[in-house]
C-alpha cells in the first residue's frame, strides 16, 4: 500500500514537471515573438499590440502548415511583412544614414 503512494507522488511530480516547462517554453516563445515585432517585453500589451502579437502568431502558424519545409527564419520575416502590408504592425523605419 506505501508503495502505490509513492508512485501516486512520482506521477504527479512529473506531471508538474511537464507542465512548468510547457509555460517555460511558451513564455520564452511569446517572449522571441514580442522582440520581433518590437514590442515591450515584460509588461501588459495595449489592445493594438494584442491584436499585432495575435494576427503574427497565426500567420506564423499558416504559414508553417501552409510551407512546412521553410525555415522557421524566412516564415518569420514572411509573416511580418504579411502583417506590414495588411497594416497590423508598423512599416520599417527606414535608417537615417550617418554622415
Amino acid at each position: 500500500m506505501n508503495l502505490l503512494w509513492v508512485y501516486i507522488g512520482f506521477a504527479v511530480v512529473a506531471l508538474l514537471l511537464v507542465l512548468l516547462l510547457a509555460r517555460v517554453v511558451g513564455n520564452s516563445q511569446r517572449r522571441r515573438i514580442r522582440k520581433q515585432l518590437g514590442l515591450p517585453l515584460n509588461s501588459r500589451l495595449s489592445p493594438q499590440e494584442a491584436l499585432a502579437f495575435r494576427a503574427f502568431e497565426d500567420t506564423d502558424i499558416k504559414l508553417k502548415k501552409s510551407f512546412p519545409t521553410m525555415s522557421d527564419t524566412q516564415r518569420r520575416s514572411m509573416a511580418r511583412e504579411v502583417l506590414r502590408d495588411k497594416g497590423v504592425i508598423a512599416k520599417r523605419k527606414k535608417s537615417v544614414p550617418q554622415s
